[in-house]
């Protein structure tokens, strides 16, 4: 490498072309954050871009700054994982496909965090080994939200205080981000909540308070699962304020093998509250 530049471990988030044979790329980076720079010549490219600049893969690119403009210049990339997997299985790749969006979504231009780029990362890895997409992605899901720093709240009822454990019911309220209890859920006047099982608030309470190298001993599967995806699909469209529309995509398909009847809708057609339909 003899030009002079800047280093960093980037996952690619998009790529579109640009002109004849230029690329634009939009990578998420260690250190640095969202980053969008230009491949000049990646299209034709033999040694320097040929089969790197594509979605998920983590590289390891040297780029220098522009003296004026956003788009930093990408001088060279190296392939660190490719997680080929991903491309082979249209599950898994829908799942990659919804973190790449929240990522997009929630994050601003060289807004560096290492924690996200490190849950990034977990996510990918993840899927290629063969893990559960959908289980991955809730998992996924409940950390991303944390490392954002919107975190809900499922140690206690919002409404009451009392600590997870002392009703037998409970609820969750994706407006205001918590937990209720059965007693609470009750009072009128309140906004409504969906039904969320004890052994379900269990499991993501766990997966909150576990390190990420620690979060594949986690089981989540069946009705579990399928009350953690609504959950964080309906919080999440709130605290966006807007549709993730490969989450959207993921949920027309997802609950086939899950289980008969009512159990194989859209994960999106029940994230409404009944009682506000």
């Amino acid at each position: 490498m003899s030009e002079p530049g800047k280093e960093s471990a980037a996952i690619v988030l998009d790529c579109h072309d640009h002109g004849e044979s230029d690329q634009i790329v939009t990578f998420y980076c260690r250190d640095i954050g969202r980053m969008t720079g230009i491949a000049k010549g990646a299209k034709r490219s033999q040694k320097r871009f040929v089969n790197k600049l594509e979605l998920f893969s983590l590289l390891f690119i040297r780029y220098t700054e522009p003296r004026r403009g956003n788009l930093v210049f990408i001088v060279e990339a190296e392939l660190g994982e490719s997680f080929i997997h991903l491309r082979q299985s249209l599950p898994l790749y829908m799942a990659a496909t919804v973190m790449r969006e929240l990522v997009l979504v929630a994050t601003l231009d060289l807004d560096g965090d290492d924690g996200l780029f490190s849950l990034l990362q977990w996510g990918l890895q993840s899927l290629d080994t063969g893990r559960p997409a959908m289980a991955v992605l809730a998992l996924f899901q409940i950390k991303f939200f944390e490392q954002i720093g919107y975190q809900p709240n499922l140690s206690s009822c919002l409404r009451c205080n009392q600590p997870f454990g002392a009703a037998q019911e409970y609820g969750f309220d994706s407006r205001a981000g918590g937990i209720v209890c059965g007693a609470c859920q009750e009072e009128r006047g309140q906004s409504p909540v969906m039904p969320l099982s004890r052994g379900t608030v269990r499991i993501l309470v766990s997966a909150q308070n576990q390190p990420l190298n620690r979060l594949h001993r986690l089981s989540l599967s069946g009705a579990g699962l399928r009350e953690a995806l609504v959950l964080l699909y309906a919080y999440g469209r709130h605290l966006l304020q807007r549709e993730i529309c490969s989450l959207k995509l993921l949920s027309d398909s997802s609950w086939q093998g899950y289980g008969q009847g009512a159990t194989r809708r859209r994960f999106t057609d029940i994230a409404t509250p009944r009682c506000a339909q």
